[in-house]
């Protein structure tokens, strides 16, 4: 079975630790170093990590991530959410897709092939 991996402080860690998670403390100056040595472990499927230290490194975040094995998704861990998961994800299906599923879906609109 794939390890599942939790990356960021221990506030965002310690509940996905909960339920099976492995965690590996991050802080915003070695995020991208500790992300890309996580997904450089082929044994790793899952990589949950927290918006508040993507958002300051998107870039590097999108480039370490372009090769990955691993799926990385990217949860709110703030009291603010800015939507950053949710855009990539978006962004992902509209990729494979070659469609932007997820705005129709939220449109209202029929999903092609309805």
């Amino acid at each position: 079975m794939p390890k599942m991996v939790a990356v960021g402080p221990e506030r965002l860690t310690l509940p996905f630790g909960a339920i099976g998670f492995d965690m590996v403390d991050a802080g915003p100056l070695n995020f991208v170093d500790v992300l890309r040595a996580v997904l450089a472990d082929r044994a790793v499927g899952l990589v949950v990590c927290g918006e508040s230290f993507v958002v300051h490194v998107m870039e590097q975040f999108k480039e370490v991530c372009s090769d990955a094995r691993a799926t990385v998704l990217v949860v709110p861990d703030g009291p603010e959410a800015r939507g950053v998961g949710h855009e990539l994800i978006r962004a992902s299906i509209e990729r494979a897709a070659g469609v932007d599923l997820l705005s129709s879906l939220e449109s209202g609109e029929e999903p092609l092939g309805k």
